[in-house]
C-alpha cells in the first residue's frame, strides 16, 4: 500500500522540527568547536597569536610561543665560560657613610620638623598661636639660619633684639632636642639637662616652658625655676625627674646648685635671654657659666650692647662666634 501525500508531508515536517530543536546558535557552535581544537592538541593560527607574542628572535610568532632549544643550549655554554671569569663586584667607597652624612647635614632631619610641627600644634590648641595668620615654624628663616651654626658647633649671637621670640624658641628646643635624639643614636645617655635656658624673669620662664611642653609626648621633658614657686616644692620635684630641659631664672638656679638640688656641670647648650647690660643679671650668668665643666655652645640674644660681645668671647669654645640679625639672617656674619 503506497504512503499517501499527508504521510509523507507529516514525516518531512518532524524532521524539519528536529533540525530546529538540535539547531544552535554560531557563538555556541564557535565555542563547542574551540574546545574540541584544544582537546586535541590542534589550534589556529590566531590562537597562537592571543598566548604569545612576538620577539625579536621570531617577529612572525611562527614557533607560537614555542622556545629554541639549539639557541637555549648556545647560551647555556656561553654562560658556563663565562662563569670561568667571574665578573668582580662593585664595591661602595669607603667613604660612603661621610657622603651619607654630609647629605643629611645640609637638611633638617625629620625629627626636627616633627618637633617643630609638635609645638605649633600644642600651641594652636592652647589659642597660643594663630595658624591661620602666622607662617609656619619650619619657614622660619632665623631658625634655618640658627639650625646651620648650630650644627656646625659655632656660638650664636642674636643681634637687634633682647629677647627672644615665640618661632625663635621653638627652633631652639626643637634643634636641641633633635641633637638629643642624634647622641642617644650614638648610644649615649642624657642624665642631666642638656639645654639650660637662662631667663630674667618668671614671665618669661613659664613663656619658654608652655612652648617647649608639647615635646613631653616625644619624650623630652622640660623644667620651669622661678621665684614664683618655693624652694621646697622646686627641690622635691628635681628628685623625681631628669629633664633634658632646663629653663630658670639665675637667681633661683644658683639657690638650688647651692643646695646641691640639680647638677649643670653636663649642660652642652647655654642659651641666655634678656639684655646682658645689668650688672648683676651678667654676674648671676657668669657665674652660673663657670658652674658647666664643659665647653657648650652658647646663644645670647643682644641689643647689639657690647656685654653679649664680650660673655661670649670669653666662654667661647674657639670657634667663629656668629651674628644672626632679626631683620635680615640671611647676611648674618662671623666675628673674629
Amino acid at each position: 500500500m503506497g504512503k499517501s501525500d499527508d504521510s509523507i508531508q507529516r514525516r518531512k515536517n518532524k524532521k524539519t522540527r528536529k533540525k530546529q530543536d538540535d539547531k544552535v546558535s554560531n557563538r555556541i557552535a564557535g565555542i563547542i568547536a574551540a574546545k574540541k581544537r584544544r582537546l586535541s592538541g590542534k589550534r589556529r593560527m590566531c590562537e597562537g597569536m592571543c598566548y604569545s607574542l612576538p620577539t625579536p628572535e621570531d617577529p612572525f610568532n611562527e614557533r607560537h610561543g614555542k622556545v629554541d632549544l639549539v639557541k637555549n643550549k648556545k647560551k647555556k655554554q656561553n654562560l658556563s665560560k663565562k662563569g670561568k671569569n667571574p665578573i668582580k663586584k662593585t664595591s661602595l667607597p669607603q667613604n660612603s657613610d661621610k657622603l651619607k652624612e654630609e647629605f643629611h647635614m645640609h637638611a633638617p632631619s625629620k625629627f626636627l620638623i616633627l618637633c617643630l610641627k609638635t609645638i605649633q600644634d600644642g600651641l594652636q590648641q592652647d589659642g597660643a598661636f594663630n595658624g591661620g595668620e602666622e607662617k609656619p615654624f619650619f619657614v622660619h628663616t632665623w631658625g634655618i639660619e640658627f639650625w646651620k651654626y648650630f650644627t656646625s658647633g659655632k656660638d650664636i649671637i642674636g643681634t637687634n633684639q633682647a629677647h627672644s621670640t615665640t618661632e625663635q624658641i621653638a627652633w631652639v628646643a626643637a634643634t636641641t632636642a633633635d641633637a638629643i635624639s642624634r647622641k642617644e643614636k650614638e648610644g649615649l645617655s642624657i642624665n642631666n639637662p642638656f639645654l639650660l635656658f637662662l631667663v630674667p624673669c618668671q614671665e618669661k620662664a613659664v613663656k619658654v616652658r608652655k612652648i617647649c611642653k608639647p615635646l613631653k609626648a616625644l619624650g623630652i621633658h622640660t623644667v620651669s625655676l622661678h621665684p614664683g614657686a618655693s624652694i621646697d616644692h622646686q627641690i622635691q620635684g628635681l628628685k623625681n625627674c631628669e629633664p633634658e630641659f632646663l629653663i630658670s631664672t639665675p637667681e633661683r638656679l644658683q639657690e638650688l646648685l647651692s643646695h646641691g638640688a640639680i647638677k649643670t656641670s653636663d649642660v652642652s647648650f647655654l642659651v641666655i635671654d634678656g639684655p646682658l647690660t645689668e650688672t648683676g643679671y651678667v654676674d648671676a650668668v657668669e657665674s652660673i657659666a663657670k658652674s658647666i665643666s664643659g665647653k657648650p655652645q652658647i646663644l645670647a640674644f643682644s641689643d647689639c650692647s657690647n656685654s653679649s660681645s664680650n660673655f661670649l668671647m670669653k666662654k667661647s669654645v674657639g670657634e667663629s662666634i656668629c651674628r644672626i640679625p632679626l631683620d635680615d639672617p640671611v647676611n648674618g656674619h662671623n666675628m673674629a
